[in-house]
């Protein structure tokens, strides 16, 4: 019987020698040790790379874990926007004051020359 690419893909996938120490990896980077010291420690663990292997192998990584921060950044500032917005326009709870008769901080439309009180005499208020 013929196989699926879907299930190809699975079998067939990819693996990098250095997957089985990523965490001994990042332990190791995060204490600051150095590409070179860090292949020695593979050696140790009888995996053989090169400094240059080990560095793609970490940049892998940090590109990663970039994405990752970003994404989770990004699902944040959408939440922060939604909780804002939600307590804000139509929540049930949401308390507005109407605003004061007559005490407004934007300017009248009115001309230059007529002053509040002026207005106040003609229209009879």
């Amino acid at each position: 019987m013929a196989i699926s690419a879907e299930e190809f893909l699975k079998i067939a996938k990819r693996t990098s020698k250095l997957d089985a120490f990523k965490e001994d990896i990042i332990k190791l980077r995060q204490a600051k040790v150095s590409y070179k010291e860090i292949v020695r420690f593979l050696e140790m663990n009888d995996v053989k790379t090169s400094v240059s292997n080990l560095g793609h192998f970490i940049n892998k990584l940090e590109s990663e874990q970039a994405q990752i921060t970003h994404k989770s950044k990004k699902t944040d500032a959408v939440m922060d926007t939604l909780k804002t917005s939600s307590s804000a326009v139509g929540h049930p709870n949401a308390q507005t004051k109407p605003p004061a008769v007559g005490h407004s901080n934007e300017p009248e439309n009115r001309p230059n020359w007529a002053t509040q009180r002026s207005l106040k005499d003609i229209c009879g208020g």
